[in-house]
């Protein structure tokens, strides 16, 4: 039985090429592909009709998504590692698994992390823009801050964290973590010591958000946690910016509660022509892309294709976000197709 996979116009560059370049379009090689029609923010039960597979980026997912669970896909494989724009209950309803790509983000999150981190504490930015205004005379004002020496604490230990971690090996640096789901002996494995948020806070000279977005920690960062952290701290959010309550971060930046911040998320995005942190030079700011690299590109294609084409296999792919659905009739029914 033949296997159908669209690809959202997102991932078209509209010339019949890919918005990301090379995504390893030939991971799904036999299989038959396309670009969907797809046109309004979330996806609809008519731009799924036909297909077995879909692969998406940036378009939502939501309660009016699927039609009947024999109209709707077996699996829709997200570019990406967060899923806070997919209706997690809509997806099992219509026995449509969703997959996403840790094993392809990763390493270039990862980097992005370290990269706006770095960026941070020499203050790139600001001396940029001081080299191009020929300021010359006062190089001495506004130093930096080195790394090494320092202590270093992610929220969140899970596969970013952990890489991350691996690439600041080669800094003298005291490294903490906080996530309730990792025990000691998993931190310690990497050199990390596990520790509570307010500790973190308390003793980090860099805090690391590397954190999913749940209702658990919208918002785990506010006016109390910036008051725990040194003042001569800085934040890096490198997930998703509703974890951080963005008017307290303002706040605390305003008035010295913490010294800087590298952002490469928010709270809403785009960001608003009159948010403040667009005016401050303690801050870095990209537009939620600084790990869009070819490396990503081709990293997530190859995971997401290859989840596509395990199940045209009647195989279960390994990053299945709600795996609560490959025990229920509308997956399985469909599933039995492609199972030899």
């Amino acid at each position: 039985m033949d296997f159908k996979v669209g690809l959202t116009r997102d991932l078209g560059n509209g010339s019949g090429g890919f918005s990301w370049g090379n995504v390893s379009i030939e991971t799904l090689a036999p299989l038959s592909w396309e670009f969907m029609s797809n046109t309004e923010p979330f996806l609809a039960p008519q731009d799924f009709l036909g297909y077995d597979g879909v692969a998406f980026a940036g378009v939502g997912i939501n309660a009016d998504s699927f039609g009947a669970p024999e109209d709707s896909p077996l699996v829709i494989s997200r570019f990406g590692v967060g899923y806070d724009n997919v209706d997690l209950a809509a997806c099992t309803r219509a026995g449509v698994a969703l997959t996403i790509t840790p094993d392809g983000s990763k390493k270039p999150v990862a980097t992005a992390a370290l990269t706006l981190m770095l960026g941070t504490m020499f203050r790139l930015v600001a001396k940029d823009n001081q080299a191009r205004g020929f300021d010359w005379a006062n190089r001495i004002q506004g130093l930096g801050t080195g790394v090494n020496g320092k202590t270093v604490g992610t929220i969140g230990l899970g596969n970013v964290a952990s890489e991350f971690f691996r690439l600041l090996a080669p800094f003298e640096t005291r490294r903490l973590a906080f996530d309730p789901w990792k025990k000691v002996e998993e931190a310690a494995a990497i050199n990390v010591e596990l520790v509570d948020l307010q500790f973190l806070l308390k003793e980090c000279d860099v805090v690391i958000v590397t954190a999913a977005l749940t209702p658990e920690t919208r918002h785990m960062l506010s006016t109390s946690e910036f008051a725990t952290m040194k003042s001569s701290a800085i934040l890096i959010n490198i997930s998703r910016g509703p974890i951080v309550d963005e008017a307290a971060l303002v706040a605390a930046l305003q008035n010295g509660t913490i010294a800087g911040a590298g952002l490469d998320v928010f709270e809403v995005e785009p960001i608003s022509h009159e948010n403040p942190l667009m005016k401050m030079g303690n801050v870095i700011v990209t537009p939620h892309n600084l790990a869009w690299t070819d490396e990503l590109a081709l990293g997530m294609g190859k995971s997401a294709f290859g989840s596509i084409k395990s199940i045209s296999r009647g195989e279960i792919p390994q990053f299945v976000v709600n795996r609560d659905v490959l025990d229920t009739p509308q997956f399985t029914s469909k599933l039995s197709k492609f199972q030899s």
